[in-house]
């Protein structure tokens, strides 16, 4: 197993991070900006729970565009510590995260006092998940030049989709501290 405090000791601050943001800022603002959250139950033992978290993440994905600016507000709210390790300079820490064997982020990895791991939350929300599979559905055969030319956009569509539905924010929030919470 990785050492998760040296990770999140060398990771990135919020602040550093959106500092690496280029294409997907715009969207990352609109979102951080509007969003609002919800002070529940799950944001209360979250707050409570004295927890800091490591997020996998890259600044050119749109899944972490969406997730972390909603994840970031959420933790100023609930004053939780984050630190940014990007995936493609950290893919020891990666490895060890990996979705169906894929190298799918962000991952949000969430630290007890002991610096243990304690919850894991990612790549996506349900309700991330089903949009995506509703764009997705129609494609052509992956490998071929009709699937990159509707891949393409089918990635704009979900970076539109990410960044203007205020539902879909809620519904990422809520997923992030239910599993971050328990």
């Amino acid at each position: 197993m990785v050492n998760l405090k040296a990770y999140y000791d060398s990771g990135l601050t919020m602040d550093a991070y959106r500092q690496t943001l280029s294409d997907l800022k715009t969207g990352f603002d609109k979102i951080y900006d509007e969003h609002e959250v919800q002070q529940d139950s799950d944001f209360e033992r979250l707050k409570e729970s004295g927890r800091k978290l490591l997020v996998i993440a890259e600044p050119w994905c749109a899944h972490c565009m969406l997730n972390l600016a909603i994840l970031f507000k959420l933790s100023e709210a609930a004053e939780t510590d984050v630190r940014v390790a990007l995936r493609d300079e950290n893919l020891e820490l990666m490895d060890e995260y990996l979705t169906n064997g894929n190298r799918v982020i962000p991952k949000v990895i969430a630290l007890n006092n002991s610096n243990e791991e304690v919850a894991v939350w990612g790549p996506k929300a349900p309700m991330t998940d089903l949009i995506q599979k509703d764009l997705m559905k129609d494609m052509p055969e992956k490998g071929t030049a009709e699937y990159e030319a509707a891949f393409e956009g089918v990635k704009k569509e979900m970076r539109e989709k990410f960044s203007t539905s205020p539902e879909l924010w809620q519904a990422v929030e809520t997923d992030l501290k239910q599993v971050l919470s328990s």
